[in-house]
């Protein structure tokens, strides 16, 4: 059982690291620590209890996150407990800047010639080191959490941070109050030469400035981690408080939260639907863009779904509420990107390893540098370094690499209708080499529509449409409810009716007996009719006559092209998967630019497909219905059109609200940005340790490169503070259609296709494969000894008018600019060209034409 728990008082990485192992000691199997959110994921059969105590052993508070406090009010309740805890940083900011200000002035003045009174070390020596000590201490006090956090994860063997900031900032004064009392035995005694020099090696200005900058540094960190949830709290902010409903003919203000399945909810223009429901009075004109990313309001009336979070604009309306609370689609879409906020992505595990170890291995650095400086320098010499080493090995960036960039990818895949379910799944779409497309509500949009009626036998076009719409009445099928939303008649019913499943209905209407279906069906009843496959045809007939025919088609939705297209030019490898017969499923293919079909596939036939890409490359199943679940739950990343079945929805790792195939292209883009982010903060999270240690060390003190404490903290400050900043890029990055094809672009994949049973074909000059298990064919497809993961497919092309090496060379270069093209190999000789590669012959065959030549594919 999976449970989710607050967790309070870490700081860092090492923090998470830290309570991930106590808790795994505890006996929990699998646990997750995200630190951004300050949230850990425990699945197992450990108690409740035993957790809480477990963390508590670590030195950390835990308590559980109940389900409803999540979904209703957790994302805002944490919200204001991060905003409430940068207004502490920020105030402790200011108080210690209000001490560190003069501290800086009479520890530092005198260099610059500045009046220092009574404080001048060159005068009073012990003055001027009493001041600086009385300045510091309330810096010390204000930024005490420092102290207490540091030394209770160190005596829980457990060191973080707080550890490193509190050991450096409290040596730093230790060894200032101690130069203190010597520089006053030094006054004593009467020698003001040596208490001179050594009020010229005090700390206390690197105590001070080391936690001032470590303070502003976590307050501007958490400002900016508070950004990357901006898009979660949009969301929230358009969850309405109140809400009036119809209840005992009364209209009455309620709370949202009291709103019950079944209840009239009213909506007035510029108010937000509290509630999923189904408008039952009125119309108006809904703005959808907080949850679809469309922009474009749509008209809605009567028996229309409205969701929560959607904008009312125009009429006063009245909907029969059907979910609520946490189960409306605004609430499911903040768990769902809080969700995969605090979940981890894959590559997180090398940060995590290095965050477990990382403070003991810098503890044992400042020791080991403390001595060698000690053996070949001076006292302040191996305090400053070992100082350094301390304050500027932060592993703060290492833990926030990749929360921060997760939180901020799926909240702006969010704000474009894509909902990515955890950081996993956004890392494996990154890698989708194989997209395999169900037709129906996928590719197409799902609502076939009569297109024609064709009337034979002396009957007429309407008879042949309400008899129809008779026989059809009854039924749910697709086909059957076009045929009925055709028919507008008064009134056609039959008497009687059989549905014969794969072939149509048999009835009676008006004392006659009727057939309507497929062809099959017809030659049953002695009529011929000629199927030609251009549309879903179904036939009416009576015994031995042909009476009509209607055409129905289900429409190519505007963006299907386009995304194809788009994740072609990718590299990756698209399949359609259909029902439809072989005719159909052609036309459909050759519409959208897919050259690969499985078509009439049975919906346990999907599975096993799926199962077979599976072995030539990571593949991503993108469907609607209840038979795509299985396909969905088993592909490397089960991608859901958000119109479909709730039981799609739920198996699958990704949802795309709007419906639209145009957003699988874009997922794509979110995740390669996002991966591309994350790897970014990595290696500078790795980069500025591997640097800066050795630096704060003093390995290069023999050229003069040295770093003192107060450089080291500004530098820690700034190396979190950039991990953060580099991933709200994120949030701002444009994601529309004009810039997801240059995104994609940067990721292209190549995939192995094995060798199987293939059907080539031709279709206005463009070469398309279809694929079943019965039929033979023999299309040039690379087999299994083709190169590890390489999509190989070779074609020659015809070409008339080459004369010369000179003409090669032109035809050469214009099929190599084609897009998907890997090689060329022009025989001037023969005339032809062997091209290889995963591209589209049509686009080569009128790129050779471009060049002034004649070509065709053979």
């Amino acid at each position: 059982m999976e449970r989710v728990f607050d967790i309070t008082g870490m700081t860092c990485a090492a923090c998470a690291a830290h309570v991930e192992k106590a808790v795994k000691r505890a006996g929990a199997g699998n646990v997750s620590v995200n630190l951004l959110l300050n949230r850990m994921t425990v699945d197992g059969d450990v108690s409740d209890d035993d957790i809480i105590r477990a963390v508590q052993s670590a030195g950390y508070g835990a308590s559980v996150r109940g389900a409803t406090a999540e979904k209703s009010g957790g994302a805002a309740t944490q919200t204001d407990k991060k905003h409430d805890y940068s207004r502490t940083l920020f105030i402790r900011f200011i108080a210690s800047t209000v001490f560190l200000i003069p501290l800086m002035y009479f520890s530092m003045g005198h260099m610059a010639g500045f009046p220092m009174g009574i404080f001048d070390p060159h005068v009073n020596p012990a003055s001027f080191a009493l001041l600086q000590m009385v300045l510091t201490a309330p810096v010390l006090v204000i930024n005490g959490r420092f102290f207490v956090s540091g030394t209770r994860a160190l005596f829980k063997r457990g060191a973080n941070m707080d550890t490193l900031v509190s050991l450096g900032s409290g040596a730093a004064y230790i060894f200032g109050a101690v130069a203190v009392f010597s520089i006053n035995a030094d006054m004593v005694s009467g020698d003001l030469k040596s208490a001179t020099e050594l009020a010229m090696n005090l700390f206390f200005e690197s105590a001070g400035m080391i936690l001032t900058l470590v303070t502003l540094g976590k307050f501007l960190e958490a400002k900016s981690k508070g950004k990357t949830r901006s898009e979660v709290e949009k969301l929230l902010r358009l969850r309405p408080q109140t809400a009036r409903v119809l209840r005992e003919g009364e209209e009455r203000e309620i709370a949202t939260s009291d709103i019950r399945v079944g209840d009239i909810v009213i909506v007035l223009p510029g108010e937000y639907v509290p509630c999923d429901g189904e408008i039952t009075k009125g119309a108006t004109t809904l703005d959808k863009s907080a949850i679809t990313g469309e922009s474009m309001p749509v008209e809605a009336g009567e028996g229309d779904v409205a969701a929560s979070a959607v904008l009312n604009l125009t009429g006063r309306v009245e909907l029969r509420a059907t979910k609520v609370g946490e189960d409306t689609t605004l609430s499911k879409i903040i768990a769902m990107i809080e969700n995969a906020g605090g979940s981890k992505a894959p590559i997180q595990k090398i940060a995590d390893r290095v965050s477990a170890v990382f403070v003991p291995v810098v503890l044992g650095l400042a020791l080991v540098t403390l001595i060698v400086w000690l053996v070949i320098g001076t006292v302040g010499q191996a305090l400053t370094m070992a100082i350094s080493v301390l304050v500027i090995s932060c592993p703060c960036a290492l833990g926030l690499a990749t929360p921060v960039a997760v939180m901020a990818g799926t909240g702006r895949a969010a704000a474009y209708g894509v909902l990515v379910k955890n950081a996993e799944t956004l890392q494996r779409l990154c890698g989708v080499q194989i997209f395999a497309l169900d037709k129906t509500a996928t590719i197409t949009e799902g609502k076939p529509r009569v297109t024609e009626v064709r009337a034979h036998g002396g009957m007429s076009e309407a008879r042949v449409l309400e008899v129809a719409a008779a026989l059809e009445k009854t039924s749910t099928h697709p086909l059957a409810k076009a045929i009925v939303e055709a028919y507008d008649g008064a009134h056609a019913e039959a008497e009687s009716s059989e549905y014969r499943i794969g072939y149509g209905v048999v009835g009676v209407v008006d004392g006659e007996e009727y057939a309507l279906g497929s062809a099959k069906l017809s030659a049953e009843f002695g009529a011929e009719v000629n199927d030609d496959g251009d549309a879903q045809v179904v036939y009416l007939c009576r015994r031995g006559e042909l009476l009509g025919s209607i055409s129905v088609n289900d429409n190519v939705k505007p963006t299907s092209k386009a995304a194809i297209a788009a994740l072609k030019k990718a590299g990756c490898r698209v399949v359609m998967l259909t029902g439809d017969n072989e005719r159909q499923a052609n036309r459909i293919a050759s519409e959208v630019g897919i050259t690969e079909v499985y078509h009439d596939v049975l919906p346990e036939d999907k599975l096993g497909i799926v199962e077979n890409l599976k072995k030539q490359g990571r593949t991503a199943m993108v469907g609607d219905g209840i038979n795509d679940a299985p396909a969905l739950k088993s592909a490397d990343v089960g991608i859901a059109i958000g119109s479909g079945t709730d039981v799609a929805i739920d198996a699958a790792d990704v949802v795309l609200v709007r419906s639209d195939l145009g957003d699988v292209p874009r997922s794509v883009a979110v995740s390669h940005m996002t991966l591309r982010n994350i790897k970014q903060n990595l290696f500078w999270a790795f980069c500025y340790n591997v640097l800066g240690i050795p630096l704060a060390a003093g390995v290069l003190s023999a050229v003069g490169v040295t770093l003192n404490p107060m450089i080291a903290a500004g530098a820690m400050a700034l190396s979190s503070l950039f991990v953060v900043c580099n991933a709200l890029r994120l949030t701002v990055m444009k994601f529309d259609d004009a810039h997801v094809a240059r995104k994609i672009a940067r990721a292209k994949k190549h995939v192995k296709v094995k060798s199987g049973e293939h059907t080539e074909i031709a279709e206005d000059g463009a070469q398309a494969c279809v694929i079943n298990k019965n039929v033979q064919c023999g299309c040039n497809i690379a087999d299994d000894s083709s190169e590890e993961g390489e999509y190989k497919m070779e074609r020659t092309i015809q070409i008339d008018g080459m004369s010369c090496m000179h003409c090669v060379a032109r035809v050469q270069a214009a099929l190599e600019k084609v897009d998907g093209v890997k090689a060329v190999k022009v025989d001037l000789e023969k005339g032809i060209a062997a091209v290889e590669g995963a591209f589209d012959t049509a686009a080569a065959v009128a790129a050779v034409k471009a060049a002034g030549y004649d070509a065709k594919s053979i």
